[in-house]
């Protein structure tokens, strides 16, 4: 019996060439990837990607963080100072490339001609997407941004840390990460836009601007009145509780958003006398005496375990979870249920799957991430024919 061919994926046939480094770019490479676009990626001979040589840790071959977003592309070396080169990238982009996605440093793309003008100009069905800290425009335009960088500039790490504590930058790149998703957003959004008018687009992703948008109930509490944001540790913001309590065998985090949601918190634990103390029977109370809520909660808390309270909490349907580490989320019946996690081809390692199904289906770990250059003749191939 044959075997039957595999079914193709949601954006099979569409071509994408990412000059793109570190993780912001590569992300958005990613997305485009995993869910069948060939990606073509561009880097400069002999030493590729920084990513390539990252932190001790090193899976497939390379930095362990080049695995994880750079898989299922294929590899290309250009030298850009190599006028022959750069003119049959700048040829491959103008009749082979649906979309062009970079992150290099500011002036690098006009620099060496490869920048949205000059490839649109040559391929006016072209999606070209820049992706750089501050944007196009602006005082910052032209300055370099890594992720720590833009959380400090634009207020997340101070508004992140204990009470009373240091500014603290976010444990993950979610500036990084972020902003590749906002790209991918963008071009699909273009791409939806050239079926109708069969024209391209310049699409523009900024980590600073990211970060911004992801203030936006913060900022908006402020323009409400109710100040900039504080360092709060775990504690929430607008209702109480809505913090990290502490259970027989560690933190317990529990959010109540309504009343009823409440009482039936006073119940479970077994404290009707909450709903009458008239420091903790309602919300705004209970957010003026939250360290004296805190402290009561803990001392009842603290008779079971976190699992023990979740199910009593989950049966009446209270938002709780535990606080845990990857290590034990990954663990977790859940995460293994999910199949968020995917074996390389050669079962020698695990990566996170992206967190979106079709129809049902996970795209696969199809391949692991290139080898420097192994792509290249292939992506040329259509100039000797």
């Amino acid at each position: 019996m044959a075997d039957p061919v595999p079914k193709k994926l949601p954006l099979h046939g569409l071509v994408v060439l990412e000059m793109g480094s570190s993780i912001a770019g590569p992300f958005a490479g990613r997305v485009f990837s995993d869910f069948g676009a060939t990606v073509w990626k561009v880097e400069p001979p002999d030493v590729g990607d920084a990513a390539r040589g990252w932190g001790e840790g090193r899976i497939g071959g390379t930095g362990a963080a080049f695995q994880a977003f750079n898989r299922d592309k294929r590899s290309i070396t250009v030298d850009f100072t190599a006028p022959d080169e750069l003119q049959r990238l700048r040829r491959l982009i103008a009749e082979k490339v649906d979309v062009v996605v970079q992150n290099l440093r500011p002036g690098v793309v006009e620099k060496f001609g490869l920048d949205g003008a000059a490839m649109m100009a040559a391929n006016p069905a072209l999606i070209y997407c820049n992706m750089g800290a501050f944007g196009p425009v602006g005082p910052m335009r032209t300055a370099p941004g890594y992720d720590p960088l833009i959380q400090a500039f634009s207020g997340i790490a101070d508004a992140t840390g204990a009470v009373g504590g240091e500014a603290v930058r976010v444990g993950v790149p979610l500036i990084d990460i972020g902003t590749g998703m906002w790209a991918a957003i963008g071009i699909l959004t273009a791409l939806q836009q050239r079926h109708a008018t069969g024209r391209g687009c310049l699409v523009d992703a900024a980590m600073f601007e990211t970060a911004l948008a992801w203030q936006s109930m913060t900022f908006a509490n402020h323009e409400a009145g109710t100040g900039w944001p504080e360092r709060m540790g775990l504690q929430g913001p607008m209702v109480v509780p809505n913090d990290g309590y502490e259970a027989a065998d560690g933190k317990l985090l529990l959010t109540t958003g309504t009343p009823l949601q409440y009482e039936r918190f006073c119940a479970v634990i077994e404290r009707p006398d909450l709903l009458q103390d008239p420091r903790f029977a309602s919300n705004n109370a209970r957010m003026a005496n939250s360290e004296a809520f805190k402290t009561s909660i803990n001392e009842t808390l603290a008779k079971r375990t976190r699992a023990e309270w979740s199910a009593l909490f989950n049966a009446v349907g209270i938002p709780n979870a535990p606080i845990q580490s990857l290590g034990e989320a990954v663990g977790h019946p859940q995460t293994i249920a999910s199949g968020m996690i995917q074996n390389s081809p050669d079962g020698e390692y695990r990566l996170f799957a992206l967190p979106l199904r079709f129809d049902g289906e996970r795209p696969g770990f199809r391949r692991p991430a290139p080898e420097l250059g192994e792509g290249t003749q292939e992506a040329f191939a259509f100039m000797a024919e």
